[in-house]
């Protein structure tokens, strides 16, 4: 590396270094903005139990807040599971509660889908991911959209596959 007249290093690595720079703020500001690898996967449904047990009371205890019992299909996987979900509009969130939820198998995992009356192309919206079940017990799930759902009218909690193109299957439903 040579000096210039000024004393500053004139190479081409110069420019390199700060491409790679620029390059790397852009990276971290996609992902400060939530633009990273997480935009393009589904919200995950976590927190403890007792956590959203006592969000779960709140909800219910708002008269904003709607509220439905799972209803059963008539796929074996879900016979024995029972409970319920409610859902705060203002607030963007609400808790699944499943009593006898199996644990999914291995490469498949849970989605709730939320309809709502008000969007303009109908299309459901994603509001929990869940990898796991609470087996025998009672258990709970956090729902939280990333776009707003402001009149919901179906709940539906289906079973994917891991990179799979093939269709879900519907599980359970809430009609509130």
């Amino acid at each position: 590396m040579m000096a210039n007249s000024e004393g500053s290093v004139n190479t081409a690595s110069n420019g390199i270094w700060r491409y790679g720079l620029y390059a790397l703020i852009a990276a971290l500001l996609l992902v400060v903005l939530g633009f990273g690898v997480r935009h393009w996967e589904p919200a995950q449904a976590s927190a403890d139990n007792g956590e959203l047990s006592v969000l779960r009371e709140r909800l219910l205890s708002d008269s904003s807040s709607v509220r439905g019992n799972w209803l059963r299909t008539l796929n074996p996987l879900v016979q024995d599971v029972q409970g319920d979900l409610v859902w705060n509009s203002t607030q963007s969130q609400g808790v699944m509660r499943f009593v006898d939820l199996p644990a999914p198998a291995a490469g498949q995992f849970y989605q709730l889908w939320l309809y709502d009356t008000r969007s303009a192309d109908g299309v459901p919206v994603s509001g929990a991911v869940v990898r796991n079940g609470g087996g025998k017990g009672e258990w709970f799930a956090a729902i939280k959209t990333e776009k707003m759902v402001l009149a919901p009218f179906k709940f539906e909690l289906h079973l994917h596959a891991d990179n799979s193109a093939e269709k879900s299957q519907l599980l359970l439903m809430v009609q509130p």
